[in-house]
């Protein structure tokens, strides 16, 4: 018989943290599947703005910059490169910072189709590796199309006003929950694990949930 393990992934689409959480994640997953094969787990993203009121795109680096001051940044960035490379992720510092609004409403609408987890993967890649631009339609439809989505439908939902109350919703129910960083990992609606925390750590959490079953 079947066991289900529940994860409610709160991201934001710029975090380079919660591409690294959704890297180690799978990892995670993979390693519990391997000792556990009847186990299925279901993954929803969920939204998460840092910068919710944030207006015209701008140059990446200028903006981190600014956000966290040029010495600070300058010592982290090392660590982030390191921390994404060792996932597999190109991470780029180029490119523009923009709004992850639309991205958001992009990873709902996806849900329905049940092509949340690739299209999050490859809004991710289009911000980190390809230095695209969160705001702009016509890259987050292609965005969409690599993740096995119809590209035209995919821009004319992001043309619209379609999802836009369920996704601020959705955001004010993460903050009223006191989520205040990202990535945050509700596992089973019991467990919580914050921030991107090593493969075995989620997976050991993973473990003491079935041990309880």
């Amino acid at each position: 018989m079947s066991r289900i393990i529940s994860v409610k992934a709160v991201v934001d689409t710029v975090c380079p943290w919660c591409f690294i959480g959704k890297r180690r994640l799978e990892k995670a997953v993979s390693q519990v599947k391997q000792n556990h094969p009847e186990v299925q787990f279901q993954i929803k993203w969920l939204p998460f703005q840092l910068e919710p009121d944030f207006g015209e795109p701008e140059p990446k680096l200028q903006f981190y910059n600014k956000r966290f001051g040029e010495a600070k940044f300058t010592q982290r960035r090392p660590i982030i490169t390191a921390a994404a490379n060792s996932e597999g992720i190109d991470i780029k510092f180029t490119g523009v910072y923009a709004n992850t609004f639309d991205s958001h409403r992009l990873i709902w609408w996806a849900d329905q189709f049940g092509k949340q987890d690739q299209t999050v993967e490859q809004v991710m890649k289009l911000y980190f590796e390809i230095n695209g631009n969160l705001a702009d339609p016509e890259q987050l439809a292609g965005a969409a199309e690599k993740a096995g989505l119809d590209k035209q439908k995919a821009l004319e939902f992001l043309q619209s006003q379609q999802g836009v109350a369920e996704v601020k919703n959705l955001i004010l129910q993460n903050a009223l929950g006191q989520i205040s960083g990202v990535p945050h990992f509700t596992i089973n609606n019991r467990y919580v694990v914050s921030g991107a925390q090593e493969p075995e750590t989620l997976a050991a959490a993973f473990e003491e949930i079935l041990k309880e079953e």
